[in-house]
């Protein structure tokens, strides 16, 4: 298999990317995918140039046509997420596009009377937006998978995933005339960690990143990611500041696709084949789009042929989005693979450890506990929590060393 090179140039690389997607299904599947910001990424590689490269409005999407068992494969290299290299002054194009309401971030009266009662009193940009942050973690919890997609449901479900906060707080921030955007992507640890945030306009600092559903499991539900490879911060520093272990796929939700995409007649009132609803109603993904737009680009969005619906369809769950995976480089790669290493051996010779009553066994598992601490604190991950449990296991690890 010969790759293309794209040429594409980057700053210095601390992830590689690597996406496929292949039709698994019946007929001609169409392909629009989220295309990498050619100043973010380099040595990026497709195997075959897409049917359609359109610019968007900050990034591109490519367009494929692939036949009954075909694939395409894209690879990158990226360094950290850091939305704060962008500039501080914004076209009157991208204002416009960053304040206009979508379906699944409308700004209804509801939704503008919220933010300004939640905003009462505040007078600059980033105080209202940090208002809405502190709102939204403190009145709305985090759920996976929500019952229904959008603002609106949200605003009275108040349940959601990431993407319901994000959803929300876009919706919230352009009610007040506050650019924001949707950022959908990816932890840039492991495959398929999907994840949305948001990036919101601050005119003297340019876009600053705001995380609200971490926020909320930082302060609500701290053990989630206890033993995670993501690094996490303080709740609040999660207005303004991100941990950087982040791919961004597409800069907004709704994005238009060209080709134009024709929805497919389907008989809604079955409910057949509808991933999720979308403010309380039916939405067949693969099938429709919204107002011509894909609901969000993670990284991709298709448009499977009519054949599916045939009999009784099954659409294989890698068809939805395709496959991604993300591996960190240099010193993180190498942490990565001891933390793993090491809590392999530790698991290993704890279960051995059982069975038989050996005196090697049990250093090997405080050395192994050891080296999983030291892991996960040269990884910056929890540190003040890791850097405490290091000091204790190795002392534990000195005891069992003399037999104590």
């Amino acid at each position: 298999m010969s790759l293309t090179d794209t040429n594409f140039q980057g700053g210095k690389s601390k992830n590689i990317y690597e996406y496929e997607y292949k039709n698994r299904e019946q007929g001609l599947t169409k392909l629009w995918l989220a295309w990498p910001d050619d100043k973010k990424v380099k040595e990026a590689q497709v195997t075959r140039p897409p049917n359609l490269l359109s610019p968007s409005l900050d990034q591109g999407i490519a367009y494929y046509e692939l036949k009954e068992g075909e694939k395409i494969r894209l690879s990158f290299k990226s360094g950290a997420y850091n939305p704060e290299d962008s500039s501080n002054t914004i076209t009157n194009e991208t204002r416009v596009f960053y304040l206009r309401s979508t379906v699944l971030s409308p700004i209804s009266e509801e939704i503008r009377g919220l933010a300004l009662e939640i905003t009462t009193g505040a007078k600059g940009a980033r105080d209202k937006a940090e208002l809405l942050f502190h709102y939204l973690v403190d009145n709305y919890q985090y759920v996976y998978p929500p019952r229904v997609r959008g603002a609106t449901a949200f605003l009275k479900e108040k349940k959601g995933d990431c993407g319901e906060y994000s959803f929300l707080y876009t919706a919230l921030c352009r009610a007040l005339n506050i650019p924001c955007r949707t950022i959908v992507g990816s932890w840039a640890v492991g495959k398929m960690q999907a994840h949305v945030w948001n990036e919101v306009y601050i005119e003297e600092t340019g876009w600053i990143p705001v995380d609200c559903s971490m926020a909320y499991i930082q302060k609500k539900k701290k053990l989630q990611f206890l033993f995670s490879d993501v690094r996490t911060l303080p709740w609040k520093k999660y207005f303004g500041t991100t941990e950087g272990q982040r791919i961004v796929f597409s800069t907004d939700g709704e994005i238009p696709l060209e080709p134009i995409y024709i929805d497919v007649e389907i008989n809604k009132a079955s409910n057949r084949n509808s991933f999720f609803n979308i403010e309380g109603k039916p939405f067949h993904w693969g099938y429709e789009a919204v107002n011509g737009a894909a609901p969000y680009m993670q990284p991709a969005y298709i448009r499977f042929d009519e054949k599916n619906l045939e009999g009784d369809p099954k659409i294989d769950n890698r068809s939805y989005l395709g496959e991604w995976k993300v591996k960190e480089t240099g010193f993180r790669r190498v942490t990565f693979l001891l933390k793993r290493l090491s809590v392999f051996l530790a698991v290993f010779c704890f279960i051995l450890g059982l069975l038989i009553d050996n005196r090697i066994l049990d250093i090997s598992t405080s050395v192994a506990l050891v080296l999983v601490a030291v892991s996960f604190t040269l990884r910056g991950e929890r540190p003040l929590l890791f850097v405490v449990l290091t000091v204790f296991l190795f002392l534990s690890f000195m005891s069992v060393l003399n037999g104590g």
